[in-house]
C-alpha cells in the first residue's frame, strides 16, 4: 500500500472531505540517486491520486556498469472509495441518471452519506441551485468488502460552457471525494449547405 502526499482540502462546504483531484497516469521521482555504503536507496515520490494498481520499474547502474533492474506492484486505496460513472461530456437538455459506486474495503459495514455538487467551471459559482443540478445527499450502506451504488436524476441545464463535478462519501471516520470538469456541449447541430 502506497500514501501519497493528502489532497489539498476543499474549503467550500465539505473541508473536512479531500477531494482527489490530480489523475496523470505517470508517476515521477528524481532519478539522480545515490547509495550508501550498504548499497540501499532510499527514494520518495508522490503518486497521482488515482486508486489503482501502479507497476513500480527501476534500472540502475554504477561507475563500473553493472546493471540492477526491479519491479513492483503498488496499490494505492482507500477504506471507502468513490468511483463516479463519469460521462465523456454533457450535453444541454440532456436527462440521465448520475450514478456512482462506493466500494468499502473495511471488515465492517458502513452506513454513510454521499453527495454530488455542481458548480460552473469558468466562475466557480455552485449550481446545485439550479433546476436540473438540483441533488441532496443519499444514505448508502455497504457490507464489509463489497461495493454498492447511489445515483441522481439530473436534467442539464442550458448556459453553462463546462461544468465541475464534486462527488464525496462519508462513513464514520472513512471518506473519499473526487473532482473532475466536464465540457457541456450546446444542443444544437450546425449545418453547412
Amino acid at each position: 500500500e502506497v500514501t501519497g502526499a493528502p489532497p489539498e482540502k476543499d474549503t467550500d462546504e465539505s473541508p473536512d472531505i479531500p477531494l482527489r483531484r490530480n489523475f496523470e497516469e505517470t508517476a515521477f521521482f528524481y532519478p539522480g540517486l545515490l547509495s550508501g555504503e550498504d548499497g540501499a536507496v532510499a527514494l520518495s515520490f508522490t503518486v497521482p491520486e488515482s486508486l489503482t494498481e501502479w507497476r513500480f520499474m527501476a534500472l540502475a547502474h554504477d561507475r563500473e556498469l553493472r546493471t540492477g533492474y526491479l519491479e513492483k506492484t503498488l496499490v494505492t486505496k482507500k477504506e471507502v472509495m468513490v468511483v463516479p460513472n463519469y460521462p465523456r461530456y454533457f450535453r444541454e437538455g440532456d436527462r440521465m441518471n448520475f450514478s456512482v459506486k462506493i466500494i468499502s474495503l473495511s471488515e465492517e459495514e458502513l452506513t454513510g452519506k454521499a453527495g454530488l455538487e455542481f458548480h460552473d467551471a469558468i466562475t466557480g459559482d455552485k449550481l446545485n441551485d439550479i433546476p436540473g443540478f438540483e441533488t441532496e445527499e443519499m444514505d448508502f450502506t455497504v457490507s464489509a468488502g463489497n461495493s454498492t451504488e447511489v445515483s441522481w436524476p439530473l436534467e442539464i441545464p442550458y448556459g453553462h460552457e463546462a461544468v465541475t463535478v464534486r462527488v464525496r462519501a462519508a462513513a464514520g471516520t472513512h471518506s473519499d471525494g473526487e473532482e473532475k470538469t466536464l465540457p457541456v456541449l450546446p444542443n444544437r447541430m450546425m449545418v453547412t449547405e
